[in-house]
């Protein structure tokens, strides 16, 4: 499974933030409303909780920036470096991020806050008895991202079993965009364009000499068989099931998953780290029984693509 990079190309500003298992999920409801169920079951649920899945996705990542992997926050740092400024930063440009993954030292100048700018949009509640805005509420304010000016585009890497899976993974995402990604797609949020063809992202994959660990560049929840020496920032997650399953409730149980830039010792670099959350999991017994009783199967990719790297083994203890 080489690995590959394509350019998101934001159209309007986004509230869901570009997570690998939330557009992974995405791509599954466009599956089944474009393709149907069959399909989903074939090409993506079957294989994914075969733990074989068709591709795996990284998060989408402002312009060419890329994670800062967490290794790098608790091992010394050089000489005269502020460590106010690494705690400070979250990204790193793409080739200090070679360098950094090839045991090189960084400098001061490598490191970059966070680009996304939040932005604000007014909306309105029409009243049903009149022309007008409800008095009481009315108006109400929606938050957003945006890039800044001079950065264009996401970028989003992946690694495909084959060039069928590829070809799959980009009609799904062009199909997707034809509706929006994320939160209030119905009020211009989340639309986007894919723009060009994916390129080869094969530095990422380049053999280092001496590469003790990977590095996740996705949003993922671990497997039971996956590393467990290594450095990471868990967070809770509050998802939602998509639309059109018909259930009054549409809250997923609370998910812990990794943020991207998690490390795990390994002697060598698998395709991807992570696993298909199962619907028991998502939803619990008594939900996912009255969806099962209507033939509906839901899971949560939660896979993390990896790329090799050397780092400090005193960290990944």
């Amino acid at each position: 499974m080489k690995i590959n990079c394509i350019k998101i190309l934001p159209k309007s500003p986004w509230r869901t933030p570009w997570q690998a298992d939330t557009l992974g999920g995405a791509l599954c409801t466009t599956c089944v409303r474009c393709l149907g169920v069959d399909v989903l079951r074939e090409r993506l649920i079957d294989p994914m909780r075969a733990g074989e899945p068709p591709f795996v996705l990284s998060d989408a990542f402002p312009g060419d920036l890329m994670p800062i992997p967490l290794a790098l926050r608790l091992q010394d740092l050089p000489a005269g470096m502020d460590p106010a400024v690494l705690q400070r930063a979250k990204w790193l440009h793409l080739l200090d991020f070679h360098a950094l993954c090839r045991g090189r030292a960084p400098a001061i100048e490598s490191f970059v806050g966070d680009p996304q700018l939040q932005t604000a949009s007014r909306h309105n509640t029409l009243s049903r008895e009149s022309v007008g805005v409800l008095e009481d509420g009315g108006f109400f304010s929606r938050s957003g991202f945006t890039l800044p000016d001079e950065m264009k585009t996401l970028s989003l890497y992946f690694r495909s079993v084959d060039k069928k899976a590829t070809e799959f993974l980009l009609d799904l995402l062009f199909e997707l965009s034809l509706i929006g990604f994320g939160a209030d797609i119905a009020t211009g949020y989340g639309q986007f364009e894919i723009s060009g063809d994916p390129v080869d992202a094969k530095e990422l994959d380049a053999k280092i000499k001496g590469a003790n660990a990977v590095v996740s560049l996705s949003t993922f929840q671990p497997s039971a068989t996956d590393p467990i020496k290594g450095c990471w920032e868990s967070f809770a997650k509050f998802g939602k099931l998509g639309p059109g399953l018909g259930v009054s409730d549409v809250r997923k149980n609370t998910m812990t998953m990794f943020r991207p830039g998690a490390c795990f010792a390994a002697a060598a670099c698998p395709s991807f780290l992570g696993h298909a959350i199962s619907m028991d999991a998502l939803l619990g017994a008594d939900r996912s029984s009255e969806l099962r009783s209507r033939n509906i199967e839901i899971i949560q990719p939660a896979f993390g693509l990896v790329v090799p790297a050397l780092v400090d083994a005193s960290v990944l203890q």
